[in-house]
């Protein structure tokens, strides 16, 4: 009984389900049943699914119509198959040329160092005789090989194309370092020099650069005058500095002198001693230079020298002098009166009255040579050497009588001057000749017949003092004097002779002080007579030059 209810009951189920696919009325015809339950059956025993719509036909043509449907569909399946075997092998051989590339870009990056390019290698320094390099530092490298050599410009020098390879050869130097940064020392001055590089590890060297041109500095010459000497009165000046780029100035001690930065004038405020440091500064070309100038400024007062009382402004003695030239007489003659100067030469005379002997030192060297004049120049109180004419003149005590002497040629002759004179010296400077009395000094004019320039008065010293000679330059005459004891403080008055001016009195504790001379630097020099043998030119560090420039006109 229940087996027959249930037999129905598939019954019933396999008809809807066949009334559902195929569209075929409902029927208890068994027959047509049985075989279109078997086509059903046959498409879900091979898995063809459910069709999407519903075949429709009669019974023979449903028949003939679902076998066709499902070698079809069996074909769409296996092409599927077919197709997804082959993406799967596509993506399978992908995945793996990724892998492969992978690995080898991944050994490359951990074994092979980055590159290292020419454009980020940079100048950090350089001067006259070394180069500082820098650059950006490649990964994965542990030294880095710098080549260079020097480069000689011309006109044919060209660039290596982009696209070869450059490779120094055995004409290069060879340096190595582990930093990003290098100095290469030892180079030649103003020179250009070609450098190449290449980072390095232990398992692979890699790639040259370009060639980078860079050159080194000049040396630059600072020239300027190490000493200085300034009076209190003097104006604000520069200092002469000779530099082939922009210079600067700075003072150690601005109580003394100060640099004023709108004019780069160098203003005098009180009497001391000071350091200006002078630096021409670096360039492209050029390296920095340093020069450190002592300023010495004297305390000072410019007075009318008419009647004037003499004020020392300065002390000289052998602890702020130096002996230059040891000098000897010759020929009887051994006294030291008078002393000229041609830039090259010293020239002395010697001698109390007969004999006398004019003896000729060389600055800079030994050599000497003996005149023996032919005329008696009695006691040759002064001496001077002109530069323009080349001559000799020498004068005794309150004479207007000169003697002349030119050392080419060895002539003597005389001349007469318009004032009686106990000294004379040579101005360079303003090619003048100045002559010296205890009344009257006088400036001459030689190229016109010795017509007089200026005269100025004398000052008065306390106690007993006699004229000896002169010194003359830039318009200063430098009166020699001795005192009551000739061979204790001697007395060096300075003149404005233009304007008439008395500067102040030297003191000096350097024996008799015979005559002086300013030499081809400005420095004031000085001949003494010492009370035994042997007799000095000595060297002060009085710039009188450096005085003479600046001074005020009243």
């Amino acid at each position: 009984m229940l087996k027959r209810i249930f037999e129905k009951a598939k019954l019933n189920k396999n008809r809807r389900k066949v009334q559902r696919i195929t569209g075929v009325p409902e029927t208890d015809e068994p027959v047509v049943l049985q075989e279109v339950f078997e086509s059903v059956e046959e498409m879900e025993r091979r898995n063809v699914g459910k069709p999407k719509k519903a075949l429709k036909g009669s019974k023979g043509e449903l028949k003939k119509k679902a076998p066709e449907k499902l070698k079809a569909k069996r074909r769409r399946r296996i092409s599927k198959k077919r197709q997804m075997r082959q993406l799967i092998s596509m993506m399978a051989l992908f995945l793996f040329t990724a892998f492969v590339a992978v690995f080898l870009m991944h050994e490359h990056y951990v074994k092979y160092p980055g590159i290292l390019e020419r454009d980020t290698i940079r100048l950090m320094g350089r001067g006259k005789d070394y180069i500082a390099l820098r650059w950006d530092e490649p990964r994965n490298t542990e030294e880095y090989e710098i080549y260079y050599k020097e480069y000689i410009r011309t006109e044919n020098t060209g660039h290596d194309s982009e696209d070869e390879e450059f490779e120094p050869d055995e004409t290069w130097e060879k340096k190595t370092t582990t930093a990003g940064e290098f100095q290469v020392s030892d180079l030649k001055e103003s020179s250009y020099y070609a450098f190449v590089l290449r980072a390095r590890n232990e398992y692979m060297d890699g790639r040259y650069t370009k060639p980078r041109i860079f050159s080194t500095k000049r040396t630059q010459n600072l020239k300027v005058d190490k000493h200085i000497t300034k009076l209190t009165v003097n104006e604000p000046f520069k200092i002469d500095a000779n530099a082939s780029t922009e210079l600067e100035f700075v003072s150690s001690d601005k109580e003394v002198a100060d640099i004023d930065p709108r004019t780069g004038n160098i203003v005098l405020k009180e009497a001391g001693l000071t350091e200006i440091t002078v630096k021409a500064k670096e360039d492209n070309q050029f390296t920095a230079a340093t020069e450190v100038v002592q300023l010495e400024v004297i305390d000072s007062a410019v007075v009318p020298a008419g009647g004037a009382s003499a004020f020392n402004i300065y002390h000289l003695s052998p602890d702020n002098c130096e002996v230059v030239k040891t000098v000897t007489g010759a020929g009887g003659a051994v006294i030291p009166q008078g002393l000229g100067y041609d830039g090259d030469n010293y020239y002395v005379v010697f001698g109390m009255g007969s004999p006398n002997r004019i003896v000729r030192y060389e600055v800079d060297g030994e050599g000497s040579d003996v005149s023996t004049p032919r005329v008696d120049l009695g006691k040759p109180n002064g001496f001077a050497y002109a530069d323009e004419n080349k001559t000799a003149y020498c004068v005794k005590g309150w004479s207007s009588r000169a003697v002349t002497y030119e050392p080419e040629t060895g002539a003597y002759s005389a001349v007469s001057l318009p004032y009686g004179c106990s000294g004379i010296g040579y101005d360079r400077k303003e090619k003048l000749l100045m002559s010296s009395s205890r009344t009257v000094m006088a400036a001459y004019d030689i190229s016109n017949g010795y017509s007089v320039e200026y005269t100025t008065g004398v000052v008065r010293h306390s106690g007993k003092t006699y004229t000896q000679d002169i010194g003359a330059h830039g318009g200063i005459m430098l009166r020699c004097l001795s005192g009551g004891s000739k061979h204790g403080t001697n007395y060096i008055d300075l003149y404005d002779m233009k304007h008439g001016n008395y500067l102040g009195t030297i003191t000096c504790d350097l024996s008799e002080v015979e005559s002086a001379i300013v030499n081809k630097d400005g420095y004031l020099e000085i001949l003494s007579n010492n009370s035994g043998s042997p007799d000095y030119i000595w060297r002060t560090n009085i710039n009188i030059d450096s005085i003479s420039e600046g001074l005020p006109a009243e």
